[in-house]
């Protein structure tokens, strides 16, 4: 099943938790003169957390090079509330780079990259 798309590039079916996309609340908390607090919400994002051990070197250093331009990359994605891929657009929060694992005939063979992806525009 393919849960992940980013820019183009399908990423590999991960489990054992290692997978999620959940809706996150965009509010900020104010603190009025009499001392209330109120929260004012302005949406919701999707935020996507993705881990996997080995994809292949060339299919991981083309998702970095995606991950780390800094751009946002238009993603289709698999729901927490949905058994059909979304699209929308996101921006890489957090990388974890990948590790070096060994080298196999003078290549070395990098493993468990983890990246964070925020909705850019919330919505309702």
């Amino acid at each position: 099943m393919t849960q992940l798309i980013v820019g183009g590039i399908t990423l590999p079916e991960t489990s054992g938790n290692k997978y999620k996309c959940a809706e996150t609340v965009l509010s900020e908390t104010l603190e009025m003169a009499s001392g209330r607090i109120v929260q004012e919400q302005r949406g919701r994002a999707w935020e996507i957390t993705y881990q996997y051990d080995y994809m292949g070197n060339d299919r991981m250093r083309q998702l970095l090079t995606l991950l780390r331009s800094g751009t946002a990359l238009t993603c289709q994605y698999l729901p927490d509330n949905s058994d059909t891929l979304e699209t929308s657009v996101f921006l890489c929060t957090n990388l974890t780079p990948p590790t070096f694992a060994f080298s196999r005939d003078g290549v070395g063979l990098w493993h468990n990259l983890a990246f964070t992806l925020r909705e850019v525009y919330p919505h309702a």
